[in-house]
């Protein structure tokens, strides 16, 4: 809750998650947890690949990807977290103090489709 002079302004966590899984899926190098998924889901679906907790103005995100193989992790993971970190500031005004990537698959390029290409 963002207190101001005329009143206040919330933003509920499903807001922020919707945030950062937008903004995990515009990183390259990542595809979606499930194998019959070539990219990382938008919508409803990513929800179970992102955690938020809002607490008063602060905010910890935890993100579950899978990385495409080839690519550097460590890059791929900075990545998403300065991007989620930027978005949700960005779009919210509140303060990410932490964003955890979780790192739980690897696969072979040929098993993630490229954009443009159909699921």
């Amino acid at each position: 809750m963002v207190d101001s002079e005329k009143g206040s302004v919330g933003i509920s966590k499903e807001v922020v998650t919707a945030i950062a899984g937008i903004a995990v899926s515009e990183v390259d190098g990542i595809a979606n947890l499930r194998p019959d998924d070539g990219i990382f889901r938008r919508g409803e679906g990513m929800k179970r690949y992102v955690d938020t907790e809002v607490e008063g103005e602060n905010v910890k995100v935890t993100v579950r990807i899978t990385a495409v193989y080839g690519t550097p992790i460590h890059k791929v993971a900075k990545q998403v977290q300065t991007r989620v970190k930027t978005e949700i500031e960005r779009m919210t005004g509140l303060k990410v103090s932490a964003v955890n990537v979780d790192v739980q698959r690897l696969v072979e390029p040929q098993d993630h489709p490229e954009e443009g290409e159909e699921e």
